[in-house]
């Protein structure tokens, strides 16, 4: 059908655009405000469509290969859910933010003990990364999540604001089924579909993380305009945070090679607050939903300068084989 056609063609043109058309994305985000209210009460599903994504563009070959030798993503997911809160929650404590913004330093907290995003591994698609890897990692970053979370709310802020029962129950299944569908998708299309039609679902990632972003960006414009200083000030931190972590992860793990460092700085620098905002919500006050809505932007826009490093890699390893 032409119609169908039409559509394929438009979503593979949006798949190719990639990092460009995340970029692009957190803006027209900024620009829709007033479309949040329609998006927000479907922010689960569109999580859940992301992983979704994330195991279609995954190589069952690739992923068994790293299943049968775990180390890297062991100690991947050891750098990312358990020093790296160690170190940032201790640093946070000894600065003082507690004392100066209480709301602010809880949020930052979470936000370095929760799970990495669970679009991971699409973003590593879209960059030019190994998919499998970073969905075998992040896969164990989500089992250890219910203890560490737990662990690190208890160290910081002297109580836990998630059960580890309920939060791991909620990542099983989550996981579980987004694996389940996408089996019973590769099944029915095949493997060589999947693999013809990656920019297709390169496209439809990009339009599921728009309506996140969407969603995400509603509480910016009316607090930059209240304070633009500190609106300022709050974004320098959240880009310096985020592209340290992805910046020292990179070089703890060069040995593993760029392409692998990008990913587990992937997964250290992007957080998943997007399930504390969905638990914790309604009782958090505006200051944290503005820190979550400013943490969107590095993961919005970092891929785009990421992907010209992977390239690079690409080339260096071809010009060596």
């Amino acid at each position: 059908m032409p119609i169908l056609t039409a559509l394929r063609a438009a979503l593979a043109w949006l798949g190719r655009q990639g990092t460009r058309a995340l970029a692009v994305s957190v803006f027209c985000g900024l620009a829709l405000p007033q479309l949040a209210a329609y998006v927000k009460p479907v922010l689960g599903e569109t999580v859940f469509v992301l992983l979704l994504f994330s195991y279609l563009r995954t190589d069952p070959a690739e992923f068994g290969r790293h299943l049968r030798m775990p180390g890297r993503a062991i100690a991947a997911s050891l750098w990312v859910m358990v020093i790296l809160p160690l170190a940032v929650g201790g640093i946070l404590a000894a600065s003082g933010v507690r004392d100066m913004l209480p709301a602010l330093y809880t949020i930052m907290i979470l936000q370095c003990a929760i799970t990495p995003i669970t679009s991971s591994a699409a973003f590593a698609a879209l960059i030019g990364l190994d998919v499998a890897f970073s969905l075998f990692a992040l896969i164990i970053c989500n089992a250890v999540s219910p203890l560490t979370t737990v662990a690190f709310s208890y160290l910081f802020l002297g109580t836990s604001l998630f059960s580890p029962i309920e939060l791991g129950v909620t990542l099983f299944f989550f996981f579980a089924g987004a694996a389940l569908v996408a089996w019973i998708i590769r099944r029915v299309a095949g493997a060589d579909r999947i693999a013809r039609e990656k920019d297709v679902i390169d496209g439809l990632n990009v339009i599921a993380v728009f309506i996140f972003a969407i969603a995400a960006m509603e509480s910016v414009p009316r607090n930059v305009m209240a304070d633009p200083i500190f609106a300022a000030e709050l974004f320098l931190v959240v880009i310096v945070l985020c592209c340290t972590l992805i910046g020292l992860s990179v070089l703890v793990f060069k040995r593993f090679g760029l392409d692998h460092g990008l990913v587990i700085g992937l997964l250290a620098g992007f957080r998943n607050i997007g399930v504390i905002m969905a638990a914790l919500g309604s009782t958090l006050p505006d200051m944290a939903w503005f820190y979550f809505a400013m943490s969107q932007f590095p993961i919005y826009l970092l891929p785009a300068l990421l992907k010209p490093l992977a390239k690079r890699f690409e080339a260096q390893a071809a010009s060596e084989k």
